[in-house]
């Protein structure tokens, strides 16, 4: 029994009291807490206060001081970061891991890194969180970096590398957006500015929803030309092949624009297992070609604020426009929830404004028997 010192976080001595005592039954126990006043001598009557109390409790036995066995080393946040990659990392889609990889490297290991795991607190990631909001990061990217730390964490007490997971903090609250709106015309204008090969690769994304990855990885197999079917198998991102994003294969009908590419663009074709859409050297497009492809012929038509995506939204925003029923936008689109389909009806809500203002009347009206 003593009055123990050692070192805080802060770097301040902390006097603790440590009794090691035997009950009844002859099993051995230790009481440990920090001093409530921190003096030698106020530290001392409070040890003498919890002994007594002991001996009335029915202990046996206050057992003379032990050597204190060495700590095991605590793992630290870089050791569960460790473990973390070669185990739950590996097995996010590519663009995914990217994100995860982007926001351990640039914020939490270089934050928490030599923190040990069960010193890490909820107030510790709510504090990482208002410096970003200092440094102005949108609420999805603040809602990331606390996501990824979780998982760290998560992973980290499934390993046994940290007993519990702390209080965390509640995320970032992030609020729907509406995706800029591609019209017709705006569509048409940047095609005609596409070279052939880049307007085969802009029309799967305008006319039968495809994304960026999946038009890179649709091969002629999956093209039935005679049943007019294009069936979405996988997506080729960062230069691996996945699965579509919301996980499952979909099957789009082919629009007449795109027919009409697709029957010219077959003529050439090297195989079943060839690209769909290859560049003027006649190899299969990367994301970051299709992109560069996109914007020059952007610039050419005069039109600004669309990315390559745009073209994915106007496929969606059309078939609402056409009045087709939101669960069969749902699976045309590959969308894994429907609400992220409503926020393209929602989109499409707008243009229904030059519709309500045929109300208005040249002069106003007045209504009768009011």
């Amino acid at each position: 029994m003593t009055v123990r010192e050692r070192k805080a976080r802060d770097g301040k001595s902390q006097l603790f009291i440590d009794i090691r005592y035997r009950t009844a039954d002859g099993r051995k126990h230790r009481f440990r807490r920090d001093a409530q006043i921190q003096t030698k001598g106020a530290a001392s009557a409070e040890e003498r206060r919890l002994i007594a109390q002991l001996q009335n409790s029915g202990t046996l036995e206050i057992l003379e001081d032990e050597e204190d066995e060495p700590e095991a080393p605590k793992s630290t946040f870089s050791d569960a970061v460790r473990h973390f990659r070669k185990t739950h990392l590996k097995t996010l889609k590519p663009s995914t891991r990217a994100t995860y990889e982007d926001r351990l490297t640039r914020l939490l290991v270089p934050r928490f890194g030599s923190v040990a795991l069960a010193d890490i607190t909820g107030d510790m990631l709510a504090a990482l969180d208002a410096d970003l909001v200092k440094d102005e990061l949108s609420s999805s990217s603040r809602r990331n970096a606390q996501i990824v730390s979780r998982s760290v964490l998560r992973v980290a007490v499934e390993a046994g590398l940290l007993n519990s997971l702390p209080k965390l903090p509640k995320l970032p609250k992030v609020g729907r957006r509406i995706p800029h709106s591609m019209h017709r015309e705006d569509l048409e204008a940047i095609l005609a500015k596409s070279s052939p090969r880049a307007r085969l690769a802009f029309s799967l994304a305008a006319f039968a929803g495809l994304r960026r990855g999946e038009v890179v990885g649709l091969r002629w197999s999956d093209v039935d030309l005679q049943g007019g079917v294009i069936t979405v198998r996988r997506a080729v991102t960062r230069g691996e092949e996945t699965t579509p994003k919301s996980g499952n294969h979909r099957a789009v009908p082919i629009a007449a624009p795109l027919r009409t590419l697709l029957d010219e663009a077959s003529a050439a074709k090297k195989g079943p297992w060839a690209p769909v859409t290859v560049t003027v050297k006649g190899k299969a497009w990367a994301e970051d070609g299709l992109n560069q492809a996109f914007q020059r012929a952007r610039v050419r038509a005069d039109r600004s604020g669309y990315s390559f995506h745009s073209l994915r939204h106007f496929f969606i925003t059309e078939l609402f426009r056409n009045g087709v029923p939101a669960p069969a936008v749902q699976r045309l689109a590959g969308h894994a929830e429907l609400t992220t389909t409503q926020l393209y009806a929602d989109m499409v809500a707008s243009d229904l404004k030059a519709a309500i203002a045929t109300f208005s009347m040249a002069g106003g009206t007045k209504a009768e028997g009011v």
